[in-house]
């Protein structure tokens, strides 16, 4: 598999969410990494190329993505985590594949971690809706999302963190700091101020 020939789409999406892919030692098998300031990157997922168990002789993808958000301690630092895989439900194209990573991974504890070790003060605010912003005010974690009235929420640079690795099915902050509640409905964008 050539990872250099992957549709629009998918290269879009990893670049929205600052994440990269790396071939490990076989085309088979594919990394999904998120920059974090190493030289090779966080590893959030794979996939890797399987027979199809419900066609065979038939190859599919079969995906892995790193369950974090249910651990102890993950909201107050980075924490090992597992990968768990789509057993038996393979997707007929790595795109397919890695939209399930996206969908899934878990990974807001290794920027959150960044964020805190670089000692920075920052808040980001958007103006989102009077309902979401107390429903975000009222969620326990991550913590640092505060409703200003009117609407306008404002989150601290942790919390940004956070939903910078979250799954693509709930809540998110992608990196050019557009604020997605939902994936299907237009994102708000952050602004950002330093303290």
């Amino acid at each position: 598999m050539d990872i250099n020939h992957l549709d629009q789409s998918t290269k879009d999406d990893l670049k929205q969410r600052n994440l990269f892919l790396r071939q490990r030692g076989t085309p088979t098998v594919v990394e999904i990494r998120v920059a974090d300031g190493s030289p090779s990157g966080f590893l959030i997922g794979w996939v890797e190329q399987v027979e199809d168990p419900l066609i065979p002789g038939t190859l599919a993808w079969r995906d892995h993505a790193r369950r974090a958000t249910l651990q102890a301690g993950y909201w107050r630092g980075r924490v090992d985590a597992p990968y768990d895989g789509s057993e038996g439900i393979e997707a007929e194209s790595i795109e397919q594949a890695i939209s399930e990573i996206l969908d899934r991974a878990s990974y807001g504890d290794v920027p959150a971690a960044h964020e805190r070790a670089s000692g920075r003060v920052e808040t980001y605010t958007a103006t989102i809706g009077e309902e979401q912003a107390e429903w975000l005010a009222d969620c326990e974690e991550p913590k640092g999302m505060t409703h200003r009235g009117g609407g306008r929420i404002e989150l601290t640079n942790i919390a940004v963190a956070y939903l910078r690795g979250s799954p693509r099915n709930t809540p998110y902050v992608d990196a050019n700091n557009q604020f997605y509640l939902d994936r299907w409905e237009n994102p708000y964008q952050l602004t950002r101020k330093r303290v």
